[in-house]
C-alpha cells in the first residue's frame, strides 16, 4: 500500500512536521503540499489535486471550509483536520468556546474525534478525523481512564500546562519574540477561557456520563517544543489504584506510557509518546504528570497515527517511540 498525502497550510509549525513525518512514513509519500512562499500551492489550487488522504493545518474558521469542500469532491478520501473546527459536538459550543459562527456546520457530528488511544476502533475506516488539540491530548490521556474507572472525584480537577512557544503557531507576535519570550515564564487564559477546555469537557463528558468541570491553565515556556501537564486530583481510592488503572488502560498501547519518576520535555520531544507518572501529593490529594511533544503527539504524529488507523495500517507505523521503561525514580 501507498498512500499519497496532500497537506494543507505546510508552512506552519504543525504542516512542517507533517511533511517531515510523512517523508520517513514506509507507506505514504506527499503528493502535494500548500502554503506561503516558493514550493508550495495555493489553498485554493490544492482543491484540485487527487490524494488518498488530507491533513488540513489550517487555522479555524478556515480548515472546516475545506473539509466540507473534500468531502463532498473526494468523499473517498481520509480528510484529518488538525483545527478546531471539528472537535466540539455543537455548534454553540463551538461559538462559545471560539466566538464565531461556525462556517461549515453541516460538518458538525460527523468526524470522529482523533484521540487515538481511546477512540480507536471508531477511527479505524473513519473518513473524516477532528485531531484533538495539543493540552486537550496531554489531559484527556490520563484523565479518561482515571474518570472512567471512577478513582478519582471528578467535580475536583485543576489542570496545571506548560507548553512550548510553537504551540501558539508561528504568526508574528510581539510576546513570541525572542527577547520577549527568552528568560521568561509566563501563564495565559487564566481559569476556564483556553479553547481546549471545551473539547476537553465534551470528551470527558461522552466518555464518563458525567459533567466534569475543570480549572485550566496554560502557561508559556521558553523552550521551542513540548507540554507538560500536572493534574492535581482527589482520589476515590488508594493510590496505587491510580496507577493500575492508567497501566491497564495503556497496556496495548504504543506510544502512551506509565513510568515511574516525573517525566521530563527531554523524554517525549520528537516522538509520539505520552509518558505519564502518578504521585502522592497533600492528604487525601495526587498530582498526575502528562509529558509529550506538541507538534508529534500533540499534534502531526497523533494525525498520522490516526491515518495508519483509518486506512487499515499498523497505527506506529512511520512514527518514532522513544520509551524505555525506567529502572529509577520514586514509585507512585
Amino acid at each position: 500500500m501507498s498512500v499519497r498525502v496532500g497537506v494543507f497550510g505546510a508552512t506552519g509549525y504543525t504542516g512542517r512536521e507533517l511533511v517531515r513525518l510523512l517523508r520517513r512514513h514506509p507507506r505514504a509519500s506527499v503528493a502535494f503540499t500548500t502554503g506561503s512562499g516558493g514550493g508550495h500551492l495555493a489553498h485554493e489550487k490544492g482543491l484540485e489535486q487527487a490524494a488518498d488522504a488530507y491533513m488540513l493545518a489550517l487555522p479555524h474558521g478556515v480548515s472546516a471550509t475545506y473539509a466540507a469542500r473534500l468531502r463532498e469532491a473526494r468523499g473517498h478520501s481520509v480528510v484529518v483536520d488538525l483545527s478546531g473546527d471539528l472537535r466540539l459536538p455543537t455548534t454553540e459550543a463551538y461559538k462559545k468556546w471560539y466566538g464565531q459562527e461556525h462556517q461549515a456546520p453541516q460538518l458538525i457530528g460527523q468526524a470522529v474525534f482523533g484521540l487515538s488511544e481511546v477512540y480507536r476502533d471508531r477511527i479505524a475506516g473513519a473518513r473524516l478525523v477532528s485531531n484533538p488539540g495539543c493540552y486537550a491530548t496531554s489531559v484527556l490521556l490520563p484523565l479518561v481512564p482515571l474518570l472512567r474507572e471512577g478513582v478519582i472525584h471528578a467535580a475536583d480537577i485543576v489542570a496545571d500546562a506548560k507548553s512550548g512557544a510553537t504551540g501558539a503557531g508561528r504568526s508574528l507576535r510581539e510576546d513570541l519574540l525572542f527577547c520577549e519570550l527568552a528568560e521568561d515564564f509566563s501563564a495565559y487564559s487564566p481559569g476556564r477561557t483556553h479553547r481546549h477546555v471545551g473539547e476537553i469537557e465534551a470528551v470527558l463528558q461522552e466518555q464518563t456520563r458525567q459533567a466534569v468541570e475543570l480549572t485550566f491553565c496554560p502557561h508559556l515556556l521558553p523552550v521551542k517544543r513540548g507540554i507538560l501537564t500536572a493534574l492535581y486530583v482527589k482520589p476515590t481510592r488508594e493510590l496505587a489504584e491510580l496507577r493500575r488503572a492508567l497501566e491497564a488502560a495503556y497496556a496495548g498501547s504504543c506510544f502512551v506510557h506509565v513510568v515511574d519518576a516525573p517525566p521530563r520535555l527531554s523524554d517525549v520531544v520528537e516522538t509520539n509518546d505520552c509518558r505519564i507518572s502518578v504521585h502522592a501529593a497533600a492528604p487525601g490529594r495526587a498530582v498526575v504528570f502528562s509529558a509529550l511533544d506538541n507538534l508529534v503527539k500533540g499534534a502531526a504524529g497523533q494525525a498520522i497515527q490516526n491515518l495508519n488507523l483509518a486506512i487499515g495500517l499498523p497505527e506506529a507505523e512511520g512514527l518514532a517511540s522513544a520509551f524505555e521503561p525506567a529502572t529509577t525514580g520514586a514509585s507512585a
